[in-house]
């Protein structure tokens, strides 16, 4: 151990990676490994070689021929090593760095983090150009890390249970519904979050209104013009799927498009001063037809109201395009 002078102590590292003292890369393909021990190629560089002689991952299978004290000197050097990672990424100094695995990056702090309760060392933070986009996190977060249980838990209970109700908190502060947690995109978040790691600066409120909104507005309508190509050459069916608001007092209906490719949101609309006339409604759904292009629409599914069955017998008297009106709507 290397003490400082300010008393506190912080682990020193091996200046061999015990990966090249127990197995040896092959000189075609440096991710490719062989185990000195029982012969075993492992992939995914010296930190797969590294779990396969400690034995416990999932992602490989334990060497059955390692001695117990090589098992525990590459633990300790996880251990260390992984430490000195979360230490490198507060305080990134320019001497800190190790160079001796230059072939790849290893992520050993993915997987374990130390049990000392020491605290970081405090120096003076060397500030570059990726400071304004990451932010250092907290003591508290940095002390929830080091203070596991289990240093092979990636997916430990206790702290499982202290970000779950962090993720919870925001939800209540925020009014966001719950069914919002089913959403593929807020486990996408998550991934993309923890994949980040420490130090991960959120969006800023300008973020989400202007540029991340724009970009996600443009992938929509990239999305939508390969929709519109199924429709062209496939066909397509409008979908109305209208409901009551009874909180403003509102009748909306959903406007979708279904093909092959699969249905696509294209609006909604208030429908309160329309639903209840048999001709605005013939208008209403003549102009998403108009929309989405007449010559692509096979048929218009909507309610089995009897307004809109007044609609739809206008549509079959119509001369210059073919559409059917389907009811009930399932």
């Amino acid at each position: 151990m290397a003490t400082n002078e300010g008393g506190s102590s912080t682990p020193s590292l091996d200046t061999v990676d015990p990966a090249r003292k127990y197995g040896k890369p092959e000189p075609t393909n440096k991710t490719n490994w062989h185990c000195t021990f029982c012969g075993k190629v492992t992939k995914g560089g010296a930190l797969r070689m590294k779990q396969h002689l400690v034995g416990g991952f999932r992602n490989v299978t334990k060497c059955p021929t390692c001695p117990e004290h090589v098992r525990e000197e590459v633990k300790l050097f996880m251990i260390k090593k992984a430490q000195a990672k979360i230490e490198s990424q507060m305080m990134p100094m320019v001497n800190q760095f190790d160079h001796h695995d230059d072939d790849e990056e290893e992520q050993d702090c993915e997987i374990m983090n130390s049990k000392s309760s020491q605290q970081l060392r405090k120096k003076p933070k060397v500030k570059g150009p990726m400071d304004f986009f990451v932010t250092s996190p907290s003591e508290n977060v940095l002390k929830g890390r080091k203070d596991r249980k289990d240093i092979f838990g990636a997916c430990d209970k206790q702290l499982r249970d202290k970000t779950c109700k962090a993720i919870a908190k925001w939800f209540y502060d925020a009014g966001i519904p719950f069914h919002a947690a089913t959403y593929d995109s807020f486990k996408g978040m998550l991934d993309a979050v923890a994949q980040y790691g420490m130090g991960f600066k959120p969006p800023s409120m300008h973020e989400l209104r202007v540029p991340l909104l724009k970009s996600e507005v443009e992938e929509i309508d990239k999305l939508k013009e390969e929709h519109k190509k199924e429709w062209a050459t496939k066909g397509c069916s409008i979908m109305s799927d209208g409901w009551r608001d009874s909180i403003a007092s509102k009748d909306i209906v959903n406007f979708l498009v279904n093909s092959p490719k699969g249905s696509f949101f294209i609006k909604s609309m208030d429908v309160s001063n329309v639903v209840k006339d048999a001709d605005l409604l013939f208008h209403m759904l003549d102009d998403m037809v108009e929309e989405v292009g007449e010559q692509n629409v096979i048929q218009v599914v909507t309610d089995n109201a009897s307004n809109y069955v007044k609609a739809g017998k206008r549509y079959r008297s119509s001369s210059y395009f073919i559409c059917y009106i389907l009811f009930p709507f399932i």
